[in-house]
């Protein structure tokens, strides 16, 4: 009897052992979920994008054409004036180039000197005449942004041709009007031609779109 006694009271011990082990385990896992806390947001969080926009004061038509610059002569020469509003709401770079329209020729372009010049900055309601007679100023140290005078003043440079400009072909190769520009910028540009004194000149033609282009800085 005192045999079978000791032997149970080691079983309960036992049984007890692992019951403690998990009770304690238990009480432990408890312990290290129960902790202090503080968290903070931010709502509302939202992104939108700028925009580009530029237009001009001509309703995109031509500034030069054969209907009117036709039967030149050497040293018929003219200018044409031109205001570009940007109204975009980032700053952005604007540039010009020139392309050659289907069906267009280039014949012209070696006797064609050209300048293109910026004026004073207007507001959006300036009313820029084509022909130059109003609203174009130049700024008090020209700004040439090609060739180095007007283009049918004797001191221009004569390999400032259309065909020079013409290799202004895209935005990337194409003609920046200067620092970028902030929105609500009103540009004024005049842009003249001069034919040149040389007889290979005669019977030729040429034609072209001018681009003006404004990408965001």
């Amino acid at each position: 009897m005192r045999v079978s006694l000791r032997r149970g009271r080691r079983s309960v011990l036992a049984g007890a052992v692992p019951v403690g082990l998990v009770l304690s385990m238990a009480l432990t896992w408890s312990s290290t979920h129960a902790a202090f806390s503080a968290s903070t947001n931010n709502p509302g969080n939202s992104w939108q994008t700028g925009s580009v926009v530029l237009a001009d004061n001509d309703s995109n038509t031509a500034l030069f054409q054969s209907t009117v610059e036709v039967g030149l002569v050497p040293g018929a020469a003219k200018s044409r004036c031109i205001r570009l509003d940007y109204t975009g709401d980032v700053t952005a770079d604007i540039r010009m180039y020139v392309g050659l329209p289907t069906g267009g020729v280039t014949t012209l372009d070696t006797f064609l000197v050209m300048s293109v010049e910026r004026g004073q900055n207007v507001s959006a309601s300036t009313a820029v005449a084509p022909d130059c007679s109003t609203g174009f100023t130049q700024n008090a140290t020209r700004t040439f942004l090609f060739n180095t005078a007007q283009a049918n003043d004797p001191a221009a440079d004569q390999a400032a041709t259309l065909a020079a400009l013409r290799s202004r072909a895209d935005y990337g190769t194409g003609l920046s009007l200067g620092a970028p520009v902030a929105p609500g910028t009103s540009l004024t540009l005049r842009v003249s031609y001069s034919v040149m004194d040389n007889n290979n000149a005669q019977r030729t033609r040429s034609d072209a779109t001018i681009t003006w282009e404004a990408r965001n800085t």
